[in-house]
């Protein structure tokens, strides 16, 4: 962690130099939801012919859920402190500090799960899915909430949640059907084939 305190020193304090703090805090605070309502929208909202991407979509939520609910478990066996508290103040806390630790950022990881899980939908929404990510990442480290071990942690977390969601495809795929039905999202039958 020693290592990491001054380039997060430098980059907070380039930050907030720059008039970005402000910025670095809307992140911190609304990033989860902001991938949340974007990925919804874009489910209610996609052509009727878009099966695949809604596909990716609730693949995406279900990795980067499952990606959060690691982040969570690793957080209470590593209690780990906040910048902040670690660095003896060289670091501010440009929000309010959660009690929990550090260890591996719960947001990172659903975000990069997301990301990953949104490879059904092509690579452009994986690369749009990833640099979200590195944004609300940067967010967060120059709010002093992470350390970028932190962060790196959670980008492990959300990889390997996304692997293995897309693994595990088979158990879910009942319910993602179900899902695909509502509301005339996917045809309930297959079309019929012409007769030759």
């Amino acid at each position: 962690m020693g290592v990491e305190i001054y380039p997060l020193h430098w980059l907070q304090a380039e930050a907030v130099t720059l008039g970005f703090g402000p910025a670095a805090v809307l992140v911190a605070h609304w990033a989860g939801a902001g991938a949340v309502l974007l990925l919804l929208a874009a489910f209610a909202l996609w052509p009727r012919r878009g099966v695949a991407v809604r596909r990716a979509i609730v693949h995406a939520m279900i990795a980067g859920v499952v990606a959060y609910l690691l982040a969570l478990t690793l957080a209470s066996s590593f209690p780990i402190a906040r910048p902040p508290v670690a660095s003896g103040g060289l670091v501010r806390a440009l929000v309010p500090m959660p009690s929990s630790s550090a260890f591996p950022s719960g947001l990172g990881a659903f975000l990069f799960g997301i990301a990953l899980g949104l490879r059904g939908a092509g690579r452009n929404a994986v690369s749009i899915g990833f640099v979200y990510a590195l944004v609300a990442v940067l967010g967060q480290l120059t709010a002093g909430l992470y350390f970028p071990s932190d962060e790196f942690g959670a980008l492990i977390l959300g990889v390997t949640a996304a692997v293995a969601v897309h693994l595990a495809e088979g158990l879910f795929e009942g319910p993602v059907e179900s899902l695909m039905h509502l509301r005339g999202w996917k045809a309930s039958r297959p079309p019929r084939r012409g007769v030759r």
